[in-house]
């Protein structure tokens, strides 16, 4: 990703280490025949962690990624309809 603000990859690369956290978590809690509804839990961390990621890739994509093609003299409404694209599949 370029263009980031050091701050900002830190934020990612933190959050993605949080995930990376609760992935382990969720492997010794198999491993260890933890309840479903224990491991249930900790998907669910990993997919809040994940979704407060794209929310920061997000930000930085429209900040950034479409203001860089667009001062590249991509077509705007090109750049625009490929961001809305890209944006939904976050919710799908």
């Amino acid at each position: 990703m370029k263009n980031g603000e050091p701050n900002e990859t830190k934020q990612i690369l933190t959050r993605l280490k949080t995930v990376r956290g609760h992935v382990a978590a969720v492997e010794r809690m198999i491993e260890e025949d933890k309840s479903c509804e224990e491991v249930l839990m900790q998907l669910v961390a990993i997919r809040s962690a994940i979704h407060k990621v794209s929310v920061v890739v997000a930000q930085r994509y429209a900040n950034t990624c479409m203001i860089d093609a667009l001062e590249q003299g991509q077509d705007r409404k090109e750049v625009l309809n490929k961001a809305i694209e890209t944006l939904m599949k976050l919710n799908q």
